[in-house]
């Protein structure tokens, strides 16, 4: 479900943002709600909603970067997690001179790396470690 993007966010001018049944008319645009209806049914000229649904777009472009992002951050987050057990995991393994389960370590590590640089490369290099 969209945010609602009023005055706030937008021009006072745009006729929309400023109307008191915005949230409701903006969840109707993203539903497909034809123009001529919404306008017909909040007193609205169907020019005035087409303006409105470029700087809607916007928003919801910027709302799905910022919602993309976080997910990005949070398995980071995890993966850096993960890396910090695997460290442990495997000084332990070393102390007890377990050559099986430190080997497991490596491979795993590797892995983590692995996923870790496809996931800088996906974002195009912006990820910074």
């Amino acid at each position: 479900m969209a945010k609602h993007f009023g005055p706030a966010h937008q021009s006072a001018r745009c006729t929309v943002c400023n109307h008191p049944s915005c949230p409701e008319i903006d969840r109707a645009l993203i539903d497909g709600v034809p123009l001529r209806t919404l306008a017909a049914t909040h007193g609205l000229s169907a020019s005035a909603l087409c303006r409105h649904t470029r700087h809607l777009r916007h928003q919801l472009v910027i709302q799905q970067r910022q919602a993309d992002q976080s997910h990005v951050s949070a398995f980071l987050e995890k993966l850096e997690l993960l890396e910090v057990r695997l460290d442990r995991l495997f000084r332990k393994a070393e102390e007890s001179r377990s050559l099986h389960v430190s080997l497991g370590c490596l491979q795993e590590s590797i892995r983590v790396l692995s996923l870790r640089e496809k996931v800088r490369h996906s974002l195009g290099g912006l990820a910074s470690w």
